[in-house]
């Protein structure tokens, strides 16, 4: 219990602080508006963030983190288990679920999925993402995306990079923000991601000494447990 309560002080003292909390060192939170209508009436489908370790090592030099989660004219439903890595918190209400890249035994994946239902042809998904890094990998870089799936755990196709991303981040800074995509001609009308600033950008330097000491502290404890993808 102690080595736990260590791991979630090491992560939500990242969380805390680049969510903004009156501090100086702040990352960049986005707020995320989702168009979900056109799954009205059919069925489960699955939210799924995933950040990936661009070193493959789990060095722990990123995090994102995501708050005010809610089904707006929907229900969210069961986690779809296990998760993959170092996930820590959960969805809705006033929880932060935050994905780090700290463990080794996953290559610094973190993945979570949830299902949800959507009842109402204005239904939306909201939240609120903050992206934080420590550091920036030289050759490949960390990447956050945020996917649908459908009932199939299929991802719904999208005009992301890789055709499956609704909202996707490269880390090639320390402050890295997201972008929103669109869902690609299946669905109508369109599942469309709207992104929009909501915080400060820290200055880099003051950030990188910040987060560098809250992973530090977050990589005592490695619980993270696998998911394997079903695609």
């Amino acid at each position: 219990m102690k080595n736990y309560v260590i791991k979630q002080i090491g992560i939500f003292v990242l969380a805390a602080c680049a969510l903004g909390a009156g501090h100086a060192a702040q990352a960049g939170t986005q707020h995320v508006s989702i168009t979900t209508g056109a799954l009205n009436g059919l069925g489960t489908y699955y939210v799924e963030f995933t950040l990936t370790d661009g070193s493959g090592l789990g060095n722990g030099n990123s995090f994102a983190g995501v708050s005010n989660f809610s089904i707006n004219g929907g229900v969210l439903g069961a986690v779809l288990p296990p998760t993959l890595g170092d996930v820590s918190g959960a969805l809705g209400g006033a929880n932060t679920l935050g994905l780090a890249d700290t463990n080794a035994g996953t290559g610094g994946l973190a993945d979570f999925a949830q299902g949800f239902t959507i009842n109402s042809a204005t239904g939306t998904i909201t939240f609120d993402l903050t992206l934080a890094g420590a550091g920036v990998e030289p050759v490949t870089p960390d990447a956050f995306t945020f996917q649908l799936l459908d009932g199939s755990f299929t991802p719904i196709a999208t005009s992301g990079p890789v055709g499956s991303e609704l909202v996707a981040s490269d880390f090639t800074t320390l402050t890295p923000t997201a972008i929103g995509y669109h869902s690609d001609g299946v669905y109508e009308p369109s599942i469309v991601a709207t992104l929009t600033p909501i915080t400060a950008v820290p200055e880099p330097g003051a950030f990188a000494s910040l987060a560098l000491g809250a992973f530090a502290l977050s990589a005592l404890l490695l619980c993270g447990r696998r998911r394997s993808h079903m695609a």
